[in-house]
């Protein structure tokens, strides 16, 4: 956990309780069937992600795609958990078809960051340029995650 190796006392004390309050807006959102407080658990430990980095003032950290990974495998569990909720009648194989799909959408996510990481290390940018390039890319990956939710709501 990127928290673990937090260098400052003070933001492991307040992570610590960021992360407390994003597991309990994660649990609040499927024992309460509130899919809105999904993206807040989300939006909190990104955000507290985001925070570890700029105090340690970390160049490049190598577990940033399993981070990546991590967040998109909790929204994709977590919408699944809220859709099962309504009754309707699945294919044959539909669960198995899936579990296949979200295994596969996580890996793609751990590569293509996992490949981003190796070329910002190579390039070494720096300025207004790259932090836009970050913000399209940031921008792209929630569209994708958006699209991929409401595909797979409207099919099932």
């Amino acid at each position: 956990m990127p928290l673990a190796r937090a260098e400052d006392d003070a933001l492991v004390e307040v992570g610590l309780r960021v992360a407390v309050l994003a597991l309990l807006a994660l649990v609040a959102s499927l024992v309460l069937d509130r899919p809105v407080l999904l993206p807040v658990s989300l939006f909190l430990l990104g955000g507290l992600y985001a925070a570890q980095l700029a105090v340690d003032d970390a160049a490049l950290d190598g577990a940033a795609p399993l981070v990546a990974a991590g967040l998109l495998a909790t929204a994709e569990l977590g919408y699944w958990s809220l859709e099962e909720r309504e009754p309707c009648t699945a294919d044959p194989g539909e669960t198995l078809r899936r579990v296949g799909f979200v295994a596969l959408l996580v890996l793609g996510a751990v590569l293509v960051a996992g490949s981003l990481l190796a070329v910002v290390d190579v390039v070494r940018a720096g300025g207004l340029a790259l932090d836009l390039v970050g913000a399209a890319a940031a921008a792209l990956v929630l569209t994708v995650v958006v699209v991929a939710h409401r595909a797979g709501r409207d099919s099932g």
